[in-house]
């Protein structure tokens, strides 16, 4: 028998001379007759063609009805009538051979339509208005109020330029606790976790907002307490397990006056801002393990507090803290979903963050 490559160049040819015996028509062998060799083909000498009827597969019948229907793509119709019979007899590897033809190419079906039933994602919540993300992060930039003591400025130098270089580029030097960042386990205790360590499931949590603003307004060293967690319960419901809490006191719209985010008190030598008090830490953890909490100011602890017995509480059990955080007061007490964005420091004792509120 003719190789595939025969079969396919006889199935293909319109004008040229190919195989009588492949040929579709009338200029086929009668039945029973014997055909003449030819070179090339030393296979078909003194052969007999069956012109027995055979079954056909279900391609062919397709192609046969497809021709019916269109009588003037007729010689068309019976070549893709040979290609499917052909790819039956030869396989898969006679329809790959088929496949790589510009008419099976130009016959093939379009790509289907997307599923329906795919659930709406993110993005598209977001471009129809569905959804939104409240940014709840300060850009960091050489001006943003740190307490020197502990924490150098950022600086920012621009070392490639565009009108030199073809590109912008900066070096920047900064401490890992400047802006909104994340304090992790190994801040207050060595040996636990970096900032490289962090959990990814940590990251994506339930937002609880506990507001204090007013309270705080009139006393800067207000803490959150057990007293302000129950009441927000009593009005929204349990705290979710494995939530984030952050406490909202107004604060974070003084950053643009360091005296006034800071208020450094020479004569005490403390700051006066307000924090969340051990007994709500304490709280959190032991009674509705939480993955962490924040503040809208520059510490957990308030500012009055000369140990971090607060942060001490929070990450010597493994879990994280955000500080500096911006604009809770645009986000529900419930309902939304914190994601925090966060480099992967390898040995970081911190790290700023990009931290979002999906509502």
């Amino acid at each position: 028998m003719c190789s595939p490559q025969v079969i396919l160049a006889a199935i293909g040819a319109q004008d040229q001379h190919v195989c009588r015996c492949h040929q579709a028509g009338a200029d086929a062998p009668e039945a029973g007759a014997r055909t003449d060799g030819h070179p090339g083909h030393p296979g078909h000498a003194g052969s007999t063609v069956d012109r027995r009827p055979r079954p056909a597969g279900p391609q062919a019948r397709a192609a046969e009805a497809d021709a019916s229907a269109a009588p003037g793509r007729a010689a068309t119709s019976r070549r893709t009538a040979l290609r499917a019979a052909v790819a039956g007899a030869l396989g898969l590897a006679g329809t790959a051979v088929l496949a790589a033809s510009p008419a099976a190419a130009a016959a093939a079906p379009a790509d289907p339509p997307a599923p329906s039933d795919y659930p709406e994602s993110v993005p598209d919540m977001l471009r129809r208005g569905g959804r939104r993300i409240v940014d709840l992060t300060h850009p960091l930039s050489a001006d943003f109020p740190v307490f020197q003591f502990y924490v150098r400025k950022p600086e920012q130098r621009q070392v490639m330029f565009e009108d030199v270089m073809g590109f912008n580029s900066a070096e920047w030097t900064f401490n890992e606790h400047a802006g909104t960042h994340m304090d992790v386990p190994a801040h207050s205790e060595a040996g636990l976790a970096t900032a490289d360590e962090i959990r990814l499931e940590d990251l994506v949590a339930p937002l609880v907002v506990v507001r204090i603003a007013d309270r705080a307004e009139r006393e800067n060293t207000t803490e959150l307490t057990v007293d302000d967690l129950r009441g927000w319960e009593r009005e929204h419901g349990r705290i979710p397990e494995g939530a984030f809490v952050a406490m909202d006191s107004g604060w974070y719209q003084r950053v643009d006056d360091a005296e006034a985010f800071l208020q450094f008190d020479r004569a005490a030598e403390v700051m006066r801002f307000p924090g969340v008090s051990v007994e709500a830490a304490e709280f959190l953890i032991a009674e509705r393990d939480i993955v962490g909490f924040g503040t809208d100011t520059t510490s957990l602890d308030v500012g009055t507090r000369v140990e971090p017995l607060t942060h001490r509480t929070l990450l010597t059990t493994g879990r994280y803290g955000l500080e500096n955080l911006a604009a809770l007061d645009q986000v529900p007490e419930r309902g939304a979903t914190l994601i925090v964005g966060v480099p992967k420091l390898r040995g970081g004792f911190g790290a700023p963050v990009r931290a979002m509120a999906f509502l």
